[in-house]
């Protein structure tokens, strides 16, 4: 097991509209920074970076691991957040983790006795859903289905949202656990990434990507554009 507790380690979550960030420096410090990005996160996401790295008095050099988040969520921001970085491991020769939003949900959670279902939203009339028990997602849970299929199929289970509140998407549902949405920062993607950094579960760079079930319909269009080239 290697030791990453004195590391200079970042986090990235653009998995939504609000733009997350969290540095971890120093061995027990820790700065972080949530704002919301009306629309892309590729204008801000550079420049936050630089700002989270200048309030901790740290150059950019001195970054040693990397975590992001793989979603599922924001097809674009995923993309944004994953390019920029793989680009930093790359260029300063530093180990990346990717963390799932199902994964975090399942830390936030804690070790609740039933079941919750925890849904993030897709498209208007799409939701991934995964069931969370015991502090742990299942990945085999994890499916899209019609909001008329969740209202359905999941009507005996406690839901709740991350990366959108759940009341937004479906008014309706009666089964939702409040507060209705699950409150994180980057700084729990940061917790988690530094357990996989600890116990070697390093992501290749050239096969991480979005955790997606199926393409959207910008991921269809984003293939489209470069095989025209």
């Amino acid at each position: 097991m290697t030791d990453f507790s004195e590391s200079n380690i970042l986090a990235i979550d653009t998995s939504s509209s609000v733009l997350k960030l969290a540095l971890s420096f120093g061995g027990d410090r820790l700065v972080k920074s949530s704002e919301e990005v009306k629309q892309s996160h590729g204008q801000f996401l550079i420049k936050k970076i630089g700002e989270l790295l200048q309030s901790a008095d740290l150059d950019r050099k001195e970054i040693d691991a990397l975590v992001v988040s793989v979603g599922p969520g924001s097809f674009t921001g995923l993309r944004i957040g994953l390019s920029a970085a793989k680009g930093m491991s790359v260029a300063l020769d530093i180990p990346l983790v990717g963390v799932g939003m199902f994964e975090v949900a399942a830390y936030r959670l804690g070790k609740l006795d039933d079941p919750v279902g925890v849904v993030i939203p897709l498209t208007r009339d799409q939701v991934f859903v995964a069931a969370i028990k015991d502090g742990k997602s299942d990945p085999a849970s994890v499916a899209v289905v019609s909001k008329t299929t969740l209202v359905h199929d999941w009507s005996a289970t406690q839901l709740t949202g991350i990366g959108g509140h759940i009341s937004t998407c479906l008014p309706d549902i009666a089964n939702i656990l409040p507060p209705g949405e699950i409150e994180y920062d980057a700084s729990h993607l940061l917790h988690l990434g530094l357990e996989k950094l600890e116990r070697g579960d390093l992501d290749d760079i050239s096969d991480l990507e979005p955790a997606y079930l199926q393409k959207s319909q910008a991921e269809l269009r984003f293939e489209q554009r470069h095989s025209d080239k």
